[in-house]
């Protein structure tokens, strides 16, 4: 009657004993996976950097158009609230 049993199957555990292992080579992958990290992180700030950008552009064309960003605004505000 294994529908009302309660106990659960555990998965077969998975160990891996090397044949041969190579210390010295292990420091040299360790080392060179150092040296490719920071290359990484710089990778990731670019697109902050470009989204920064971007919003310093769209602050200055705000600021450049004021007048017109307010009379769109109010256009948009009296068709939303019948004015």
């Amino acid at each position: 009657m294994g529908l009302f049993s309660f106990r659960r199957v555990q998965p077969r555990r998975f160990s891996y004993d090397p044949r041969f292992y190579d210390p010295s080579k292990d420091e040299r992958l360790k080392r060179r996976m150092r040296r490719a990290r920071p290359e990484v992180r710089r990778k990731t700030k670019q697109p902050a950097f470009i989204a920064v950008g971007l919003g310093l552009l769209l602050v200055l064309y705000v600021y450049v158009h004021i007048d017109e960003v307010v009379a769109g605004a109010a256009r948009l505000g009296d068709f939303f609230f019948g004015g």
